[in-house]
């Protein structure tokens, strides 16, 4: 590629490539507000929250909400809120104990009992009652009721419950030991522990987790692909400080999270972290006195805002002026001192007016301020804010070519006072909102059962902090979030998708009989439920597409005083041919059903004695082909969850199936789609549609034959799906990827990774004519953070995920140990290796670049595939710790997270997260694919699902 050099032209191109640049209220009907961006904060002013999930709704409660409870059907749209707690109990009193004191909640829902677990974290004049409480209830509305009132539960905040496959129970909470450390402790049932705190991990210094205070907390812990993961904060939690940012743990076991197995990055970080670094601050590495601003605090001529103005007279100063300082702040640094009434600035910069993009002003002030562009008004605000401003047409016209000024008149706040201003050129890039301060993660699955999505706190410009979603992706097996986003993020952030069938049963008008085909009995709508109403058996199919590969969910209540059993078709293609999943409330069991040509063949399997099958409970299960998952309450069936099949089996559709008079059904989704990964992959063939000779192993599927092209299809043929997957190259010469869209071989579209000459490429056919194909370039820059595990005070260590093809880095010339001072050609410092094959080599023929960003030094060198890379101090008694975060550019990698998302009218591409294309199309309803040609490929983690109406 040549010298790295880093300018406006070559961020654009950047950006397009890779880099992501950034990262209302209340509405009655669910689905029909849905948008095709997430508008968060989706629940402005609660902070520190629990979310459940139950009964296909979910359920929200925390700070701010003084024991109340708000709802939502699609994670979007809340209503509420809902008062559902008041402390009662010998532990707290006075102000401790009031409902403004339920902080940090936790939700769960375990064999017919709600589990509310929640902080009191009051630091009173009289006493401190910083402690872990515990209350239950029937209804998930409440009341909940302490069990234990002489004692709270444990020391000390944010408790999280964790339930393992087995039903064993663990509780997380955060001790404030070292730091605000996380804690584990087994229990023996939700309020009962049975054993000893196991401690886990505090936040490491130097390392992201540490910009400011030593705090761990906030864990949330779920389990997926047979990996557990934590996801936690790190930083202090106050905006003032403007670090909280939400990092990962992924382990083998739920006890077995540390350091060794954390993240070396934050996977969800304020969108500002790397705006400095992208885009240089105009007014801070101005050729004109590089940081300094010209001020006074005494009221100046009228004519102080006019370019030709004199202010040689007035004092100078680093922008950051205040009067309270925050160490080791990133939204309130203050590096100048300004403690009188009012403060006006002025500052030079130079532009060429016709090379600048847009302008994106970021400013934070407490009091009322102005700021002039060359004497012209550009911004106003009385009172306080913190918030970004693209100058639009009529500043832009302000502008002169080459030297232009910003002056600014500001005045203090109630309390402080305090003014940042910065002046970015982000090219073509649209401007964002400033979004931080990450916090409180909630995992959940979302409307479609498919989907992951994290619920958690963080901050807007100045606007008090609100709840958040963003999807959570899986690269395989490493847990990556689409976020932090708000109304005007750049890039497609669709909100959750629906199923491909719901049922609520929130009406009982006769229209809900239209999503359902009655095969027997009499079914009836009740207090948003659907009851099983006479002694007559009853079945009832959705009434849907029937489909090979799906997802079905149903919650079952099984009241009343008769006998029998109650359940789901898990499959049903005719009345000889169908598959039931029941509970059994005689027995004591659950039970499968396989009727095959009209021959029956049951097995039960018996169930804990103290099962409450008068309670709800969730019933799930995943069709794969021929292979059906059962989870009983989001946990693997007893003893048998995976039912024998034997042979393929044709397309078909769930339903409910009811003995049991009284039973009553809620939460019902169909979502016609997989999931699959390692051995569990299966029911890809040829297009014709025989048997592949691929080969299936605990890593994935993969051709067994390099020569040619390979191909293998699965899938019901849909109009509208997402489809994603891991593809990993095993050479250097061929192609692999997808058919997103495949017909037959006249009709499809094909997106591959081309090894040789290192390009995403798109093409296909359409009535047998060939579509212009598009070459897309994967070359882009990617930061990457300190891999603790091997760094210490002489090696800092940066470990990629898979091999990478790099030609470039850049460094910042502000060393990790004191960010105030500068440090020219950084790379002089240290030695610097590369990894291949596990074995470390000099990196040879590097060179340093001219960097038109001054902030950063630039080197290139010869490109080379690289696992790592490792920065070693050249003195062996220099101990500085310089670099924490580089930059590099790569031109290509191994191995690719591939997602395509079809609508109606177009294709939406994503690599490792970054959109690349949208594509318009006018294909019918289509199957995917798997292909490579003249090369060999891994694809694991390959999830499909259906876009529901």
């Amino acid at each position: 590629m040549g010298c790295l050099v880093i300018n406006n032209n070559r961020l654009k191109k950047l950006h397009s490539a890779l880099i992501p640049f950034w990262l209302i209220f209340y509405c009655t009907d669910a689905w029909a507000q849905q948008s095709s961006h997430i508008d968060n904060p989706v629940l402005p002013g609660v902070a520190d929250a629990g979310v459940i999930r139950y009964n296909g709704e979910y359920y929200l409660g925390g700070v701010f909400t003084k024991g109340s409870f708000y709802h939502s059907k699609d994670l979007v749209n809340w209503e509420g809120p809902v008062h559902v707690l008041s402390m009662d109990n010998e532990w707290t009193e006075g102000p401790s104990a009031g409902d403004g004191q339920i902080h940090a909640n936790d939700i769960n829902y375990i064999n017919g009992k709600f589990h509310q677990y929640w902080s009191v974290n009051y630091w009173g004049k009289d006493r401190h009652v910083v402690h872990i409480g515990h209350a239950v209830a029937s209804q998930i509305t409440g009341p909940y009721e302490e069990p234990v009132k002489d004692h709270w539960l444990d020391n000390r905040i944010d408790p999280a419950l964790f339930r393992d496959d087995d039903g064993s129970l663990f509780l997380y909470m955060v001790k404030f030991t070292d730091g605000n450390a996380i804690w584990a402790r087994p229990m023996q049932d939700p309020w009962t522990f049975s054993g000893d705190p196991t401690y886990l991990f505090a936040s490491l210094p130097n390392t992201w987790e540490t910009m400011d205070n030593r705090v761990a907390e906030g864990p949330w812990v779920f389990k997926h692909r047979n990996q557990y993961y934590m996801m936690y904060n790190a930083n202090h939690t106050s905006p003032r400080w403007g670090n909280y940012m939400l990092g990962v743990a992924q382990a083998d076991g739920p006890l077995a999270f540390n350091h060794a197995n954390k993240y070396s990055h934050p996977v969800v970080k304020s969108n500002q972290e790397d705006l400095e670094d992208l885009y240089v601050d105009l007014l801070k590495y101005s050729a004109d006195d590089e940081e300094n601003f010209q001020f006074t605090t005494s009221p100046p001529l009228k004519n102080w805002k006019d370019p030709d103005f004199d202010d040689a007279v007035w004092e100078t100063g680093k922008m950051g002026f205040g009067s309270d300082k925050i160490k080791n702040s990133t939204s309130r640094q203050v590096k100048t001192d300004w403690k009188a009434e009012k403060i006006w600035l002025r500052k030079s910069f130079h532009l060429p007016k016709d090379d600048a993009g847009n302008l994106l002003l970021r400013i934070h002030h407490d009091g009322a301020t102005r700021v002039f562009l060359n004497g012209q008004l550009v911004y106003e605000k009385d009172g306080a804010d913190y918030t970004t401003w693209s100058l639009d047409e009529t500043a832009n016209a302000f502008l002169k070519d080459g030297k232009n000024i910003l002056a600014i008149e500001s005045a203090k706040g109630q309390r402080t006072g305090f003014l940042d201003v910065s002046l970015f050129d982000i090219g073509d890039q649209q401007g964002d909102d400033i979004l931080y301060s990450p916090g409180q993660p909630n995992i959940v699955r979302g409307p479609n059962g498919f989907e992951w999505w994290l619920v958690y706190m963080a901050n807007k410009n100045r606007e008090r902090r609100g709840q958040y979603i963003n999807r959570v992706h899986f690269h395989d097996k490493k847990l990556t979030v689409d976020g932090i986003s708000s109304t005007h993020t750049p890039g497609l952030h669709p909100p959750p998708a629906r199923p491909t069938f719901y049922d609520l049963f929130d009406t009982e008008n006769e229209d809900w009989r239209n999503k359902w085909e009655m095969t027997t009995g009499d079914w009836q709508p009740e207090n948003g439920e659907l009851v099983h109403q006479s002694n007559k058996p009853s079945g009832a199919l959705v009434q849907s597409l029937p489909a090979s590969n799906y997802l079905f969910e149903a919650n079952i209540k099984m009241s009343g005083n008769g006998t029998g059993t109650a359940g789901i078709f898990a499959w049903w293609e005719d009345e000889n041919n169908w598959l039931k999943v029941e509970l059994d409330p005689d027995e004591k069991s659950w039970a499968y059903t396989r009727m095959e040509a009209g021959e029956s063949i049951k097995a039960s399997f018996p169930l804990a004695e103290n099962f409450a099958y008068q309670a709800y409970h969730n019933l799930r299960i995943f069709k794969n082909g021929d292979y059906f998952s059962v989870q009983l309450d989001d946990l693997p069936a007893p003893e048998t969850p995976v039912i024998p099949i034997g042979r393929p089996l044709g397309n078909g559709r769930p339903g409910l199936v009811s003995e049991r008079p009284g039973t009553a059904y809620d939460g019902i989704i169909y979502t016609m789609g997989w999931d699959e990964f390692d051995e569990n992959i299966g029911g890809w063939v040829t297009a014709d549609g025989d048997n592949a000779d691929w080969s299936i192993s605990e890593t994935g599927i993969s051709p067994t034959d390099p020569s040619g092209k390979n191909a293998v299809f699965k899938g019901d043929v849909l109009e509208g799906y997402e489809f994603s997957l891991q593809i990993t190259g095993e050479g250097q010469e061929g192609n692999a990827g997808i058919y997103p869209v495949y017909l037959d071989e006249e009709n499809y579209i094909k997106a591959v990774f081309d090894y040789e000459h290192l390009k995403f490429r798109i093409s296909g056919k359409e009535n047998g004519q060939a579509i212009e194909p598009r070459d897309l370039s994967v070359e882009g820059q990617q930061s990457h953070y300190t891999d603790i595990k091997y760094t210490d005070f002489i090696e800092k260590h940066f470990n990629f995920d898979s091999p990478v093809y790099l030609d470039g880095l850049r460094l910042s010339k502000k060393p990790h140990y004191n960010r105030e001072i500068h440090i020219e050609n950084m790379h002089q410092k240290v030695n610097i290796y590369f990894k291949q094959e596990n074995k470390w080599y000099p990196l040879e023929n590097a060179r340093q670049c001219l960097s038109t960003h001054p902030g950063f030094d630039a080197i290139t060198f010869d490109p080379i595939w690289a696992e790592g890379l490792k920065f070693v101090n050249k003195e062996a008694e220099d101990q500085n710790f310089y670099i924490n975060k580089i930059w590099i550019n790569q031109l290509f990698q191994k191995s690719y997270h591939v997602r395509v998302r079809r609508t109606s009218d177009k294709l939406v591409f994503w690599v490792n997260g970054k959109e690349m294309a949208q594509i318009p199309h006018q294909f019918a309803a289509s199957k995917v694919g798997l292909i490579t040609e003249n090369g060999i490929a891994n694809f694991n983690g390959i999830s499909l699902y259906h876009l529901g109406e």
